[in-house]
């Protein structure tokens, strides 16, 4: 008898309480998922092209997260951006106030760039070498080569395979300044602009640094490539 009564002083005193967490309202998983993919969808750059679908992955039926009073505040991850895998942080900022991270998948269906027979490392690809197709790619489209003027004095910095879509990552500038070169040193001061001679010490793309030595002082300096027979220098 002592036993059940103490069963019941406990159940009496463990059971509103529980009642009451059970009650208590329970913010829905796929409203986080949705918060999450309209924050993306916002910050999806404009120069995005094609039809871009944004994916937040599907939280555990399981969390019992307190629902919030007030709209959820989405922000990215530390570090993370718009690209095929990101994360995205979504808060709850008044009572319950609780966070989580939400990962998320972006993919574009838009027309790209393809190879019609593999390519190999450090080749200039032309119009006869590609055709266009639609096709979806991971992460936004702005990322892939779109039309034959992206293609314009860059090289391939790795081989590709037939039939693969070509990411920008792919491609390196033409180096414009070689190594050995003579070029005109140009260094421009209060409206004033001065020419000397000199020659690269290094090879260079447009607008990278490279070092080359003034000709007539044979001092060494490091200047930006301006075109192909002009280095950019500093006073």
């Amino acid at each position: 008898m002592l036993k059940a009564l103490h069963t019941f002083i406990l159940l009496g005193l463990v059971l509103p309480g529980a009642n009451r967490a059970c009650a208590q309202p329970i913010q829905d998983p796929a409203g986080i998922a949705r918060a999450a993919e309209a924050f993306v969808r916002r910050e999806t750059p404009a120069r995005a092209h094609g039809t871009v679908r944004i994916h937040a992955a599907r939280l555990d039926e399981r969390l019992r997260l307190p629902r919030c009073v007030t709209p959820l505040v989405a922000r990215w991850s530390a570090g993370a951006a718009p690209g095929a895998r990101t994360s995205v942080v979504v808060t709850c900022t008044e009572g319950a106030r609780w966070r989580i991270n939400v990962p998320v998948t972006i993919r574009s269906e838009v027309d790209v760039l393809v190879l019609k027979a593999p390519a190999s490392r450090g080749r200039s690809l032309t119009a006869a070498d590609v055709t266009s197709r639609r096709i979806e790619v991971e992460g936004l489209a702005h990322l892939y080569i779109r039309t034959l003027d992206e293609l314009a004095g860059r090289h391939l910095e790795r081989s590709a395979p037939a039939g693969a879509p070509l990411p920008a990552t792919w491609f390196a500038a033409d180096k414009i300044v070689r190594r050995g070169q003579t070029v005109t040193l140009i260094a421009s001061a209060g409206g004033i602009r001065v020419r000397a001679p000199g020659r690269a010490l290094g090879d260079g793309a447009q607008d990278e640094r490279v070092r080359v030595q003034n000709l007539s002082s044979l001092k060494v300096v490091e200047g930006v490539v301006e075109n192909a027979s002009s280095v950019r220098v500093a006073p």
